[in-house]
């Protein structure tokens, strides 16, 4: 049994319209990816009970909490603004959420809090003497110190520099994995979420697009939106591809493909004399940008190119006929 269940889940706007199902398991920790403005916020405030225009059912742990309170629901959340109380030290502020605990067990989960999130020695620290980062840890050992049934995640890392959310994202998986507390968490940054996800849920325009592991949605898209939602990568729109009459576009990834000059084997697609655009160092390898027939291709090489026009070959299994929608 599904321990979130979220069954016809409807909220009417101007633009769009949010209309889902879907459950997520006990201990798991489910990231909710999509462009700006696709419900994904919307979606979580319901699921905490702020915004009650939502209709349909909720169930957690097999109990209808539909129309519960959102006080008393026992669902902890995030946000991206942290909503620490200033008027509390750090201290204070995580033992908000802790009810009926005796004075001295409140100080050590708070000392323990405090560790889980690599901040020990900062329980008397004032709110405003700590940087985005430090406070956006204390939201977060706020809200497990609530013990919630499940943590929602509103984008907590948005207002932090790129670095900064590199650190914190594997915070946040370290205590998903000392807890076990089921979590759900919106974001729109696919590299944050192919970084903590046990599953991801790809919303578009209010509706369900896919869910599946990273590894799932990155190598077995079902459509070219979640292909390119998912990563960078090359369409090819040619009549003669006809693996799959049903399908329109050729999808590859950029690792997927190689530059080459030799007889192709039986099982490689090709695409002969491409130009050479342009070519970047990454570090590790070269992201190499052609053009072919007024398509662009991306392919990832381990060498420079030394010819300004390519041949590109790409294996059979690794060319995806994907619906174009």
């Amino acid at each position: 049994m599904p321990y979130l269940e979220c069954r016809n889940l409807k909220r009417v706007f101007q633009h769009f319209t949010l209309d889902i199902s879907f459950s997520m398991e006990k201990g798991e920790l489910l990231c909710i990816l999509g462009p700006s403005g696709s419900g994904k916020s919307t979606l979580l405030s319901a699921i905490a009970g702020i915004d009650s225009s939502v209709s349909g059912q909720f169930l957690l742990d097999g109990k209808d909490i539909t129309s519960i309170p959102v006080q008393k629901r026992r669902i902890g959340m995030v946000f991206q603004d942290f909503s620490l109380f200033p008027s509390m030290n750090v201290e204070k502020n995580i033992q908000y959420g802790m009810r009926d605990v005796p004075a001295e067990e409140k100080e050590r989960q708070t000392e323990k809090l405090l560790e889980m999130v690599s901040l020990p020695g900062y329980a008397k620290r004032k709110v405003n003497e700590l940087s985005g980062g430090e406070a956006q840890r204390i939201a977060l050992a706020r809200a497990v110190a609530a013990k919630p049934q499940i943590l929602l995640l509103d984008e907590p890392m948005s207002a932090l520099d790129a670095p900064l959310r590199k650190r914190l994202r594997s915070t946040i998986r370290q205590i998903h994995d000392q807890t076990k507390i089921t979590m759900l968490y919106v974001t729109h940054d696919r590299e944050e979420a192919f970084a903590i996800a046990d599953r991801i849920m790809i919303m578009r325009s209010g509706k369900l697009e896919a869910m599946g592991t990273p590894q799932e949605l990155y190598r077995n898209p079902p459509n070219l939106f979640v292909a390119n939602f998912t990563g960078e990568g090359s369409v090819i729109k040619v009549p003669q591809i006809a693996y799959n009459p049903a399908k329109n576009v050729a999808f590859f990834r950029p690792e997927d493909a190689v530059i080459k000059k030799c007889i192709p084997n039986e099982t490689d697609f090709v695409l002969k004399n491409a130009l050479v655009e342009s070519y970047e160092f990454t570090g590790s390898d070269y992201m190499v940008r052609l053009s072919y027939k007024g398509q662009e291709i991306l392919v990832r090489s381990n060498q420079r190119p030394e010819e300004s026009i390519a041949d590109i070959y790409v294996s059979k299994d690794k060319l995806l006929m994907l619906d174009a929608e």
